[in-house]
């Protein structure tokens, strides 16, 4: 602006100068420079500012003034100056003449009026007289401003299960935000703590620490400011089979299926014995958990075996095996209620086959005192008994329920038994050993009374009833002792 230069120096040499004075200002951002010679005021009295220096603290949006009133100006000329935060010095006027751009700035002859007060206007202003000496006076202004929050992590953070995680949040305001975190609404999780810094930090991930973090900057003006951060974890696969035994026969069409997840998803694969599998298989994803199916449509016996599902990521690898196979169960030996009767008892067992159960074999004899052992060995009271079934009888039961009364047994003995049964694939495993017991005989009891139906004749009615279960009780007791003494010839 030449124009305004010239007019500033020109007010710069003619306005109050008695003696040889030289004062000129440069017209750019950031101030002036100057230097004057005085002989002599004209004026009576020299120049004073009517307040003394003052702190004002605004918010944004306010209006203030800058009071720069004179005693005694006399022709002295008003000069007012803004020094920012950053230490860049501006010139705002001179005299009346206004010296910046913007509209918010107002000029009058007491001082300068700010309207809608922003972050920038906050500083230092120097009221001075230039043609009076070192002649200033220093306001100080404080703007507040309500908070803003930014984050130089990205709005979705990857963390690896077992590594440390740091959040970062970086909040400005005037006065300075407090910084408050919270997950997903609500308390952090464990083992994540606020450092001095403001950022979140999580020493060694987990998965309970996957979600949404929020980080809230909050200084008491204006609405609070605040940034939302997703934290996912990444982890190694976990995968499950939904039978790990799968029983079926030549024919049948078959589908083994596991369950994996992971993050990064994983891949999938199945192989047996260490080859890849020719049969087809398809996958479908719901809830992050990925479901492989595999599919072997016609069975033969030559599919028999273990299929391994493998499940793979960045982060590692893991497998389940799925036995897939025809022969039954390992049936689950138990006893029926009031089945030991003094001479018999009546065993009871569940399996599971695909093909009908053809044949069935008992072991089982006397639990032998350890007294009556010889040279680490028993004395010899194992039978055995098998039977063939009836195959029409079991058709379309995968799961038949069976049983077999043993006869001619000890009274009050204890015994142990196992069983395995047999379909066309061949035999299942032995079950658990089971124990049970006989009853005892029941005693004759003669009434002396003569009495009919008298006390004596119910008392010995009543004991004759509870001996046998007293003592089939007793010798189940005893027995819990002596299982697992027998094993199958």
């Amino acid at each position: 602006m030449p124009s305004v230069c010239a007019a500033i120096v020109a007010f710069s040499l003619t306005i109050g100068l008695t003696g040889s004075t030289v004062e000129r200002f440069d017209g750019e951002e950031g101030g002036s420079s100057s230097q004057s010679v005085y002989s002599e005021y004209d004026d009576e009295d020299p120049p004073t500012f009517a307040l003394g220096s003052q702190a004002f603290t605004v918010a944004v949006g306010d209006t203030f003034t800058i009071p720069c009133d004179i005693i005694n100006q006399g022709r002295h000329l008003l000069v007012i100056h803004h020094i920012n935060t950053k230490g860049k010095k501006l010139l705002l006027s001179a005299g009346e003449m206004k010296l910046v751009r913007t509209e918010r700035v107002q000029i009058d002859p007491t001082g300068v009026t700010i309207y809608d007060a922003q972050r920038q206007d906050a500083g230092f202003y120097n009221c001075s007289l230039p043609t009076a000496g070192k002649f200033i006076l220093q306001h100080k202004l404080d703007v507040l401003y309500p908070p803003s929050v930014n984050s130089s992590s990205p709005p979705v953070q990857q963390a690896v299960l077992g590594q440390r995680l740091e959040l970062f949040c970086n909040a400005d305001g005037n006065p300075r935000p407090e910084i408050d975190w919270t997950f997903e609404g609500g308390a952090l999780p464990a083992g994540a703590a606020v450092n001095q810094a403001g950022h979140l930090v999580i020493e060694r991930v987990d998965r309970r620490v996957e979600g949404k973090y929020v980080c809230t900057a909050d200084n008491g003006i204006g609405n609070d400011s605040y940034v939302t951060l997703e934290v996912v974890v990444e982890f190694p696969p976990e995968i499950i089979t939904e039978k790990s035994v799968v029983r079926t026969g030549a024919g049948d069409q078959l589908e083994l299926v596991c369950l994996a997840r992971g993050r990064p998803s994983p891949r999938v694969s199945w192989t047996r014995k260490g080859q890849s599998v020719d049969h087809a298989t398809h996958s479908t994803v719901a809830d992050d958990v990925y479901r492989s199916t595999l599919v072997i449509r016609p069975m033969t016996e030559q599919d028999f075996g273990n299929y391994v599902c493998t499940a793979q990521n960045i982060h590692g690898q893991k497998s389940v095996v799925v036995q897939m196979t025809g022969l039954p169960q390992q049936p689950n030996l138990t006893g029926v209620a009031g089945g030991g009767k003094e001479n018999s008892y009546t065993l009871t067992w569940e399996t599971e086959s695909y093909c009908p159960i053809v044949a069935y074999k008992i072991v089982f004899g006397r639990v032998q005192q350890k007294s009556a052992e010889v040279n680490g060995s028993t004395e010899k009271n194992v039978h055995e008994i098998t039977v063939e079934m009836d195959v029409g009888t079991e058709n379309g039961n995968t799961h038949p329920a069976m049983s077999h009364i043993l006869n001619d047994l000890d009274a009050s003995t204890e015994y142990e038994a196992i069983v395995k049964v047999k379909n066309r694939y061949g035999w299942s495993a032995e079950s658990d050993k089971f124990c049970f017991a006989t009853s005892s005989a029941s005693p004759v009891h003669r009434s002396t009374s003569r009495s009919v139906g008298g006390a004596g004749e119910r008392s010995s009615a009543a004991v004759s009833l509870l001996l046998p279960l007293l003592a089939a009780a007793s010798a189940c007791q005893r027995c819990r002792g002596f299982c697992g003494r027998i094993t199958s010839p």
